[in-house]
């Protein structure tokens, strides 16, 4: 009995409220001291819980359940298979299986029978799906997983699924790899099925080396040779597997060639090879499909094929054979204004940099860029006291810079672009082309009406040429005919506003017109004669650059609209009708060119802080070189 100040308490009884409101003694029952808790101990009401979770709980439970089971207690149901009978807990398999719910759960005989038989699996598979029901633990091996994996997607037990898919995934290899993608496809193992066709494309060739591809469908077939992720180290090592499945079953698979043939990359096989082996071949020759697909072929070859005007699966090379399309940056002004000959290369596959051979001379300003091929040519600029008629070559294969025959006439501020494998030099008053084959120049004919800030493209086997009359700021589009050598202006209705240094490219039929003091972007139908928007650009690129590269068009560098010179490099694309960031420029630079070649890009050190990579000594010197000039010209202009 408790106390309270040294006095004996009496035990409190409930009365009830009238009775003790009348009773003469409830004065003093009222008046007796009430043991309550000290202040201290008083609990707010908005912390009167506590949540309480056991996480072993779960594990003592299932537990207790097989114990039940081992003990053959509370049984209340019996399920067969192939013979056997295995007593169990109706409420154990409803909980762990759907199936079984709804078996249970519903109005059909089974939900109220004590023995259900259960037809596709036999006793001993059913027998590892009780174990699991019951401890959550399965073994798989090399003599079960297959009827396993087929009773754990019929019963619904998904986690057992995925440990039989673990596993043959574990097993993967080339003498099964074929039977286990039609096997994961059959029972729709998504992730297997994706892990094993990954596999296949990596050892397809070690497949057709054990003449395994030759009892392919031509479904499969396709699906290999059609993937990107096909590993060849040369695009005529797919040839080959194509011609082997073909000539397996010449009888009923040669009317399927023209298909297969058509996913074949033949851009990027070597020439020799095009002529000695894949034309030569009557599967090829025979087929005025394929004879048409050479010519493709041949046409990308001698640079007559523009890729970015006809975008195309067999004009995008294999990342296994090394060769990716890359975005060349050429010269351009850094942040202190100092002149730039660097050369990068972005590969937007790897999200790297690396450098090129720098470019050999003073670039100046004034010049231009273009890509014939897979060479770059620098054209014309000036010092600022005299014109350049120079003609610079950077030849990818060897990454060395050489010079060709000069231009008729030296100039700068001038438009270069390529068509039908020729070099097109625009200025406004003056046209004239360049033949990569004979190293010569041929003058052609200017344009109708001078134009100042002129940008050019070619686009569906013509040259068009955007920008303002001499002495007006409003925009006009004239357009060449490489046929009949002539020019003519474009009526398309309202044109752009105008421009200082507009840039225009060319994807897919489409001219984009890019202007270079505002994010808009204009785009222009020649098949429609039209013009229309598309969604502005992240930020503008005040004497950035523009390019073409992988179905997109990228804009890098310039002025930012804080006029703080940028290193953004960010690019549109068609399908999405949507622009996004794809990284940074080596530092940030603005008047600079840029274009897109293929080249073998095996990517090795990324751009630091404290140092920059090199693909050669003489490269280090040049540009230690240039920071050297650079950094004594500032020391003077500080003095």
């Amino acid at each position: 009995m408790g106390t309270s100040h040294g006095k004996p308490m009496q035990t409190l009884h409930p009365w009830p409220d009238e009775v003790v409101d009348d009773h003469p003694l409830s004065a003093q029952i009222m008046d007796l001291p009430i043991n309550t808790p000290p202040d201290s101990m008083a609990i707010p009401a908005s912390e009167a819980s506590l949540p309480f979770y056991d996480a072993s709980h779960a594990l003592h439970l299932l537990r207790g359940i097989n114990e039940l089971r081992a003990e053959e207690k509370f049984f209340d149901m019996t399920v067969s298979a192939g013979g056997q009978d295995f007593p169990c807990h109706r409420t154990v398999l409803a909980a762990a299986s759907n199936y079984f719910r709804a078996m249970f759960a519903g109005r059909l005989r089974e939900s109220q029978a004590d023995r259900v038989e259960l037809h596709d699996v036999s006793g001993p598979i059913l027998s590892l799906l009780l174990d699991f029901c019951y401890t959550g633990r399965v073994t798989v091996t090399l003599e079960n997983v297959e009827p396993l994996l087929q009773a754990a997607d019929l019963f619904q037990f998904p986690s057992v699924k995925d440990a039989c898919c673990a596993y043959l995934e574990q097993q993967l290899d080339v003498s099964n790899c074929l039977e286990i993608q039609d096997f994961a496809e059959a029972y729709a193992c998504q992730g297997l099925a994706e892990s094993t066709k990954r596999f296949i494309l990596a050892h397809l060739g070690q497949l057709a080396q054990a003449r395994e591809v030759e009892r392919l469908t031509f479904k499969r077939m396709l699906e290999y040779i059609s993937d990107d992720r096909l590993c060849v180290d040369k695009e005529e090592a797919a040839f080959q597997i194509a011609l082997q499945w073909v000539k397996a079953d010449p009888k009923h698979r040669q009317y399927r060639w023209p298909e297969l043939f058509q996913y074949l990359r033949l851009p990027f096989i070597r020439r020799f090879y095009l002529l000695a082996y894949v034309e030569s071949d009557p599967l090829v020759y025979r087929s005025p499909y394929c004879r048409q697909l050479i010519r493709e072929a041949r046409a990308f070859q001698s640079s007559e094929y523009d890729r970015h005007d006809w975008p195309c699966h067999r004009m995008k090379p294999r990342p296994s054979t090394g060769l990716a399309e890359i975005l060349v940056v050429v010269g351009g002004c850094d942040q202190d204004c100092d002149e730039l000959v660097t050369v990068d290369c972005y590969n937007p596959q790897t999200g790297q940099w690396r450098y090129l051979a720098e470019f050999p001379d003073h670039l100046g300003g004034g010049y231009s860029i273009a890509a014939l091929g897979n060479d770059i040519y620098v054209t014309g600029g000036s010092d600022g006291s005299r014109l350049y008629d120079c003609v610079w070559r950077y030849n990818s294969s060897v990454n060395e810079w050489t010079e060709v025959s000069p231009m008729l006439k030296a100039r700068e501020y001038h438009s270069s672009t390529v068509l039908n494998g020729l070099l097109y030099v625009i200025a406004s008053d003056s046209t004239e082309r360049y033949d990569p084959t004979m190293d010569t120049w041929e003058s052609l004919r200017p344009m109708l009406y001078p134009m100042d800030n002129c940008s050019t493209t070619s686009c569906r086997k013509k040259l068009y040429a955007i920008g303002s009359l001499e002495g007006k700021e409003s925009m006009v589009m004239q357009c060449y005919n490489p046929d009949t050598n002539l020019w003519s202006m474009v009526n398309c209705g309202q044109l752009p506003p105008w421009s200082f240094a507009p840039k225009t490219v060319t994807l897919n039929g489409l001219i984009y017109f890019v202007r270079d003091d505002s994010a808009d972007v204009d785009v222009y139908s020649p098949s429609k004669n039209e013009w229309d928007k598309i969604p502005p650009m992240i930020q503008v690129h005040v004497g950035g650059s523009l390019a073409a590269l992988g179905g997109k068009f990228y804009v890098t560098g310039g002025y930012d609209n804080t006029f703080e010179l940028s290193d953004v490099v960010e690019a549109f694309d068609p399908e999405t009708r949507s622009w996004s960031l794809m990284g940074r420029l080596p530092q940030p630079t603005f008047w600079h060119g840029s274009v897109s070649i293929f080249r073998q890009f095996m990517p090795q050190t990324q751009y630091s802080s404290d140092g920059v990579p090199l693909d050669n000594d003489r490269i280090n010197l040049n540009r230690r070189r240039q920071h050297l000039h650079n950094h004594n010209l500032n020391e003077l202009h500080r003095r």
